[in-house]
């Protein structure tokens, strides 16, 4: 086992899981003699437990870095919840005054700790998943330039420059935490609001109840989009757990104002579990933004055998022919190419198509906008 279980016999409630020894030899960069490294169960992230460590462990890197190398390391399955992960990998320690409480491994059944069960239930696997994502991963066609506002932490800017594609600006941004241009000029502007635990509130509630800065930040990104001639695409990632981190906001209220963001604001608000989470969105939304979906992707139905539905087929594939409008007019004039070659006025007369579908229809066929209004 890599992970030795303890629990304090003046709190049962306060347990560990303490990492061995031997499995110090799976992280050779600390001394074990120098630095002790723990889980402990833990609200404030939504996978229910943490770890932390006492001693200089600066070799293994800072936050989310350290989490993701001790987890590779010791190969723990980073989905289970802390009674799950107690259960399959703890052991009872040898020492004096750290044997648990109960027989065997992990906590008593008659501990707090197992009566509670605060953590179990949390959902967190999906939490410690968004942990794992490797941003280096994300396969992109072509370098990717990301301006960062320089009042971002810089793990984030540390994550985003982990893939060999990215280049990171560190700039002054007017608006938007993150930003990205494309080379004809259109933007993506990203927003970055944490929801993580508060003893007080989260940044969040703070942008809305205290300063009210989101509400000015969204105005002034729905007033980005109308100011300028090129295409901006405006974005607000919520780092964290919005609902359950929430300290003085209803659950109505979080949605009032997510509904407010997107309906009105027309500001796309998307979820992300942590700062892990938050870069390699912003990498998949920055290579996406820059070149598309560079995989080809069919997004016509497979072809059918049929001659009656193949004829339907052809003429769905114009604009603004359905598939009910494909057979309006495969029953009026009988085949696909007595359709191409029908004249504006025997178009205009069919039912169901007015004069702006068919004034589209023409300039695809035509091949020259406007050329049939002559």
């Amino acid at each position: 086992m890599p992970l030795n279980y303890w629990q304090s016999p003046q709190n049962p409630a306060m347990s560990r899981l303490y990492v061995s020894a031997k499995a110090f030899q799976k992280l050779p960069e600390v001394d074990v003699r120098e630095v002790k490294i723990w889980i402990e169960p833990s609200d404030s992230v939504m996978a229910g437990w943490v770890i932390k460590a006492k001693g200089d462990v600066s070799t293994l890197g800072k936050g989310l870095m350290f989490q993701k190398r001790v987890i590779e390391a010791l190969g723990i399955d980073a989905s289970l919840s802390w009674a799950e992960l107690v259960k399959q990998y703890g052991s009872t320690p040898k020492k004096p005054g750290r044997k648990a409480r109960g027989t065997g491994a992990g906590p008593s059944a008659g501990s707090p700790f197992a009566a509670k069960s605060v953590v179990s239930d949390r959902p967190g696997a999906r939490a410690y998943e968004a942990l794992m994502l490797d941003i280096p991963s994300i396969k992109m066609p072509g370098p990717v330039t990301i301006q960062v506002d320089h009042r971002e932490p810089e793990a984030l800017v540390e994550l985003l420059a982990s893939h060999p594609l990215i280049t990171v600006e560190s700039v002054s941004l007017d608006l938007g935490d993150i930003a990205v241009e494309d080379s004809e000029g259109n933007r993506l502007l990203i927003e970055r609001k944490r929801c993580d635990a508060s003893a007080t509130k989260t940044d969040f509630e703070v942008s809305i109840q205290d300063d009210g800065r989101l509400f000015d930040q969204s105005e002034r990104l729905k007033m980005a989009v109308g100011a300028s001639d090129r295409q901006v695409i405006p974005i607000i990632l919520l780092e964290g757990d919005v609902y359950g981190h929430s300290t003085t906001m209803l659950c109505q209220q979080i949605d009032g104002a997510i509904s407010f963001l997107a309906a009105i604001q027309r500001v796309s608000v998307l979820p992300v579990f942590n700062l892990n989470h938050s870069g390699y969105m912003i990498a998949k939304l920055a290579s996406h933004f820059v070149d598309g979906l560079y995989t080809p992707v069919s997004l016509h139905k497979a072809k059918p055998k049929a001659i009656w539905d193949q004829q339907r087929y052809v003429l769905e594939a114009l604009p603004g022919v359905s598939s009910k409008v494909a057979e309006i007019l495969l029953a009026e004039f009988g085949s696909v190419r007595k359709v191409m070659s029908a004249s504006r006025k025997e178009l205009l007369a069919v039912k169901g198509l007015g004069q702006k579908k068919v004034d589209g229809l023409l300039e695809v066929l035509d091949g020259v906008p406007g050329e049939h209004l002559a």
